[in-house]
């Protein structure tokens, strides 16, 4: 069994390589691969995250079995098995019984195996960074029947030891269209078979258990952000729209959290170019959060103030507003520019190599290797009492806007800590105050509504009439934030 570690980097069909890797390739040769993916017609072995294919190369057959591991980022690590065959279907029995689920019936598992999808592509490799990186470059498609996509991608995977060698190489690569990819060709290709359907871009709880340490949770949640980053933008890459651009802001939003959370035991100047670049890609996507509000507008036709007077001049100011805003079009290139990709190196590689410990003297060190129960019931009780002591009753909407950062933080550490207490318990209160910043979201469109009437020349009387409006829905809605506001502060305590 060998670690498969790799990094992948997507190329758009407009960035120029003949220049550009001519000389990194040097005389390395192109192979021809061909590649057959098999699983069950229900998806058993995906199911079981687990990819099974046969290769051909030069008229010579290899199987190989991939099984789960860290692949949620560009950045993957996977155990994997490569075997020699002679025919076109695998051989299971060839493989470790041991990889196998308890009870797996071998016999009826090759009997249900079809093929699902195919990858063609061509091949040209070579080491990089003294032997350390195994360079490729890959050029074909992916094929599930008639649907098909482009295989345009760099791989670079670990040879040796050293995992910086990786990440310098990596940097090197990036300009403008070269962006950091999590989704295999594998991956894809199963999208394809299942007819290219939504995917996953829930907001993932880190694994944690009370064995753990300070330092290892940090690195989970870490983790947990950029994959809910990178499968967001994988999302975004395969079918861009507004939904994933969210998601890739809920993210970021997250990873900046944690590293707030943490802050007391991580030098601050260690992650501030992380922290400040984070913010300045969150600060362009704000910019799809507005196009959100805009659409909802627009989707219901005005439905919900078609009472109003001036509801057609209200479209009309919506529609002039989502014509200035950024299109998708927009996004598409922000994600594959190399200031976007840049930093989301950076935030693999903080994880990955944690250079910053190096700045830490032995009582830091000691604080980081602690375990984590301590740390998690400490931030949890100071972060209640904090949500407590600010949410009030009788508070006005804006006032509930203006308290949306302690409901965050309170939200990192429950999302954060989920493990280490009594399942459900967490969770529940995750819901509970998504809820209540669900209300505050609703609160920032009405807003845009009353932004967007400002604009028009009003009479009195329509001035009135929107702002009677206006108010009604800004109560009801503060009723129902007071709901959830309760019931967030009545929920058991489930910390010690």
């Amino acid at each position: 069994m060998a670690i498969e570690t790799e990094l992948k980097l997507r190329v758009a069909s407009q960035v120029d390589t003949d220049s550009w890797l001519a000389p990194l390739l040097g005389e390395a040769a192109s192979r021809h691969l061909k590649n057959t993916y098999f699983d069950t017609a229900d998806g058993l072995l995906a199911g079981w995250r687990m990819g099974l294919r046969i290769r051909e190369v030069d008229g010579q057959r290899e199987q190989t079995l991939k099984l789960a591991g860290n692949s949620g980022s560009a950045l993957s690590a996977r155990p994997e098995y490569n075997l020699p065959i002679d025919g076109d279907k695998p051989d299971l029995h060839a493989f470790p019984a041991e990889v196998w689920p308890q009870g797996t019936d071998l016999n009826a598992l090759a009997q249900a195996l079809v093929p699902v999808f195919s990858t063609d592509f061509a091949r040209q490799k070579t080491l990089v960074a003294s032997g350390q990186v195994e360079f490729c470059w890959d050029q074909g498609e992916v094929c599930a029947g008639e649907r098909c996509l482009p295989i345009r991608e760099l791989e670079l995977e670990m040879q040796g030891e050293d995992l910086k060698a990786l990440f310098d190489f990596a940097s090197g690569l990036l300009r403008d269209g070269v962006q950091c990819f999590g989704l295999s060709k594998a991956a894809r290709g199963n999208w394809l078979a299942k007819g290219q359907g939504s995917l996953d871009m829930d907001a993932p709880v880190p694994a944690v258990d009370r064995q753990m340490s300070n330092d290892d949770v940090l690195q989970q949640a870490l983790a947990c952000a950029i994959s809910q980053w990178q499968q967001a933008e994988d999302a975004f890459l395969l079918q861009p729209g507004w939904q994933a651009l969210l998601a890739i802001s809920e993210a970021l939003q997250y990873l900046r959290q944690v590293l707030s959370l943490f802050g007391g035991l991580v030098p601050r100047k260690a992650s501030s170019e992380l922290r400040q670049e984070c913010q300045w890609l969150a600060d362009q996507l704000a910019q799809a959060q507005a196009q959100v509000r805009i659409a909802k507008v627009l989707g219901s036709k005005g439905s919900g103030f078609r009472k109003l007077s001036i509801s057609d001049e209200l479209l009309e100011q919506a529609n002039a507003r989502q014509q200035v805003l950024p299109n998708l079009a927009f996004f598409t290139q922000l994600l594959a520019g190399e200031r976007a990709n840049r930093l989301k190196l950076s935030a693999l590689k903080f994880v990955a190599l944690k250079e910053w410990r190096v700045k830490l003297d032995a009582s830091a060190l000691a604080e980081l290797d602690k375990p984590i129960k301590w740390f998690a019931d400490t931030h949890l009780a100071k972060a209640f009492a904090d949500i407590k002591r600010h949410l009030t009753r009788g508070m006005s909407l804006a006032q509930y806007v203006d308290q949306e950062g302690r409901v965050l933080r309170y939200l990192t550490c429950c999302r954060t800590f989920a493990g280490l207490y009594q399942d459900g318990l967490a969770m529940a209160a995750l819901e509970l105050w998504q809820d209540f910043l669900f209300g505050l979201e609703e609160a920032r469109r009405l807003e845009g509504l009353g932004q967007l009437a400002g604009r028009l020349d009003l009479s009195d009387e329509d001035e009135e009439q929107l702002e009677a409006w206006l108010n009604r829905k800004r109560q009801s809605l503060v009723v129902a934030m007071d709901q959830s506001r309760q019931l967030g502060l009545d929920q058991p305590i489930y910390w010690p």
